[in-house]
């Protein structure tokens, strides 16, 4: 996409699975990408695949859910690419337990990835767009479970459903200013975290018994969506939210 050169973009858990393969395909499309996780090696396997291919991305450490993190990561993006174009709020981490074997801290952990570091994505990557006033394009990685109930996923709907809404908010109040804010809601894909779905069964088995299509989704597949959203080709799509399950919801 020609209309993805010279600008960049954030891809926080960009070490594995869909951060992983939206990083390497938007850079693969003229974008510089500043990717982010916790786990370092992982982060920088992911930068140094793309720079093979003559890409442009920087692996940079951060927690999304501290603050300074964020303002170091906007810091270094600024510093080298000069500018900031988009975020893709992609980390998260996920508990999947009772309420009765719940903790408190468990419950909390879960909010405070995906939920405030989305919000902080949001916020810092706000600030970091308006630098230069053209506008932008933030991604909310959501989920399924941002939709509807599951057994054992208290803290992950209640996580994801605020980020879905936290998203709409987000767009109500940038739209203005030509930031446009979407989420995305994948369902059962190629990921470690796609086979809690499939708990107490095969992955066949579920897949049989609930998604129409009859297989999960390709990490890949997913990525290709975000490029969509973080290009222009989206351009008049704010607050939005795109499933992608194969019509696991949809009975």
């Amino acid at each position: 996409m020609e209309n993805l050169k010279n600008k960049t973009f954030i891809i926080t858990g960009g070490g594995r699975g869909i951060g992983a393969e939206a990083s390497k395909l938007i850079a693969s499309n003229g974008a510089n990408v500043i990717l982010t996780c916790r786990t370092e090696s992982q982060g920088f396997s992911v930068e140094k695949e793309i720079l093979s291919n003559g890409d442009n991305a920087k692996f940079i450490p951060q927690d999304v859910t501290i603050e300074n993190d964020w303002r170091k990561v906007i810091d270094e993006g600024l510093e080298l690419y000069g500018r900031i174009d988009g975020v893709v709020n992609n980390a998260g981490t996920f508990s999947w337990k009772s309420m009765n074997e719940s903790k408190l801290d468990d419950f909390k952990e879960v909010i405070d990835v995906n939920l405030a570091g989305s919000f902080l994505g949001l916020k810092y990557g706000t600030e970091a767009i308006r630098k230069h006033g053209e506008g932008g394009s933030i991604v909310m990685i959501s989920s399924v479970l941002g939709k509807v109930g599951a057994p054992n996923t208290t803290a992950v709907c209640a996580a994801k459903g605020g980020v879905r809404l936290l998203a709409k908010a987000g767009a109500c109040e940038l739209g203005p200013e030509k930031i446009r804010v979407n989420s995305i809601h994948p369902g059962l894909t190629d990921t470690e975290v796609g086979k809690v779905f499939t708990s107490g069964l095969s992955d066949q088995q579920f897949i049989q018994s609930n998604i129409p299509m009859g297989r999960m989704a390709r990490s890949e597949e997913i990525a290709k969506t975000i490029l969509f959203l973080v290009s222009d080709e989206s351009f008049f799509m704010t607050g939005a939210e795109l499933t992608i399950d194969g019509g696991y919801t949809a009975g």
